[in-house]
């Protein structure tokens, strides 16, 4: 797979990880690694839609999705 860059592409990845261990093709501890490196892009899909979620109850104008800035 190339570059990942919907929540579906990412998904699909896991599921092809998943099967991969299952067929001996990946070893267990890069499977690890790389559901742990998911986890974490997902946590920041959640932070970014919680931030966005605040800024809409206040009356503001949300950033896009991925345009949050971290800086502000």
């Amino acid at each position: 797979m190339g570059k990942i860059t919907t929540v579906g592409e990412l998904r699909d990845y896991l599921a092809q990880t998943i099967i991969a261990v299952g067929n001996g093709m990946i070893d267990v501890d890069k499977a690890k690694n790389i559901t742990k490196l998911a986890a974490q892009i997902n946590e920041s899909f959640y932070s970014e839609i919680k931030v966005a979620k605040v800024m809409t109850e206040l009356g503001n104008v949300a950033d896009k999705m991925g345009r949050l800035q971290i800086n502000k």
